[in-house]
């Protein structure tokens, strides 16, 4: 399987310190995806993109990903800020097993594919943390719990919703 990485020359350098954690997180994610969904993944190639001004953190589309470029760190990364990164990419690999295989029957039910892919980055970062020598980071269950208390206090706000609402159309996705 073909595997990539992209970004735009002026934060190549900044990546190349970047890159061992991230190929080491993707290859053991990867590696961990396989065996807990019980399928290898599912495409012919597999790219990572950094993209200058790209609106949101990162996108999974089947055999790429694309980040924003202000995921490359051009300072020194703290232990937390590293396994936040490791999430994220782990987070966009798991979705290649649900959300691009397999999806959900209509646009309500989205907020499926982002919890699910929530859930597995963590369970996959807890599982493969012995394994990982380019970066030692913070537990992944600890950043878990603090997770679920941020969606606690969201759901406490005026503001809040439900998870799930009537998508009557596309336009409304």
């Amino acid at each position: 399987m073909k595997m990539s990485l992209y970004c735009i020359e002026q934060k190549r350098k900044f990546l190349e310190l970047q890159a061992p954690f991230m190929w080491e997180i993707t290859i053991l994610s990867m590696k961990f995806f396989e065996k807990f969904f019980g399928r290898d993944y599912p495409f012919r190639k597999y790219e990572q993109v950094f993209a200058p001004e790209y609106k949101w953190g990162a996108m999974e589309n089947p055999g790429i990903v694309t980040f924003n470029s202000n995921k490359i760190f051009t300072n020194k990364a703290t232990s937390k800020a590293m396994l936040d990164f490791a999430r994220v990419v782990s987070h966009e690999l798991s979705h290649h097993w649900f959300g691009n295989l397999v999806t959900m029957r209509w646009w309500d039910d989205l907020w499926l594919n982002e919890s699910f892919a929530d859930l597995a980055s963590f369970v996959c970062l807890h599982n493969i943390q012995p394994q990982v020598t380019t970066v030692k980071y913070e537990s992944a269950m600890t950043m878990f719990q603090d997770r679920k208390n941020w969606g606690y206090q969201d759901d406490e706000v005026l503001t809040t919703h439900p998870i799930s609402g009537p998508v009557l159309n596309t336009d409304e996705a």
